[in-house]
């Protein structure tokens, strides 16, 4: 099943809560900016530049969702501002749902950037890739890669703090996370919620050591 069939299964009227009616213009609504932003999430794209080229390049998803046309890119960055708050309580309802269809193995939590140039709460932060200004999206993963857990933050925050709050209140075998994420409260979070932790091990807290399982963090990380 395509991403956009997956988000138009979960992301409804259901999930979504209603938008207060209004005079004029009623624009996309919340639940095609729902759709959308969960969309880009599971699709990689970083930057809402990408989202607006991919969806003009695949008209098909772009209807699922149900746009009849890809919005302008400004209206994406006023849809992360403006639905934060309601895009993580989505997150927490389609991990209801996910939990009762089917068991969660892996729990794989991860980040990436938001790139934003032009909004004043964006912050300066680094990947792999170098630096960018923006946010950052933290989230968990099962081992399809749908999203169980979301937050944005601004792009200079560390990633280690959010994975308790991430994990909380789910549950599997195993949880997955990069070397980040390697300290000691992130592993008893882990342990609190009866998962082995699979965290890579970090180079800079002293003497890399072995982990159990360690395998798994370079076979199956790719979900997220």
């Amino acid at each position: 099943m395509e991403a956009c069939e997956v988000i138009r299964l979960f992301v409804k009227k259901a999930i979504v809560s209603a938008e207060p009616k209004r005079r004029g213009n009623p624009g996309y609504g919340r639940l095609r900016a729902l759709r959308v932003l969960v969309y880009a999430r599971l699709k990689g794209l970083e930057n809402d530049t990408r989202v607006v080229e991919h969806l003009k390049k695949h008209s098909t998803a772009t209807r699922t969702l149900g746009l009849c046309k890809v919005p302008d890119r400004t209206t994406f960055g006023r849809w992360w501002r403006r639905y934060l708050d309601l895009l993580e309580e989505t997150f927490e309802k389609i991990a209801d749902m996910l939990q009762l269809v089917t068991s969660t193995t892996f729990l794989i939590v991860d980040s990436t950037p938001l790139v934003d140039f032009y909004d004043m709460e964006a912050g300066w932060g680094h990947t792999i890739r170098g630096k960018f200004r923006g946010f950052k999206l933290h989230t968990t993963v099962n081992q399809k890669g749908l999203p169980l857990r979301a937050v944005v933050t601004s792009g200079n925050r560390y990633d280690s703090p959010f994975l308790p709050g991430l994990i909380e209140d789910l549950e599997a075998d195993y949880v997955l996370a990069d070397a980040g994420y390697d300290s000691k409260a992130n592993s008893k979070a882990v342990n609190g919620i009866d998962a082995k932790p699979v965290i890579a091990s970090n180079p800079r807290r002293g003497k890399r050591r072995k982990i159990k399982y360690a395998e798994l963090v370079k076979t199956r990380r790719y979900a997220v």
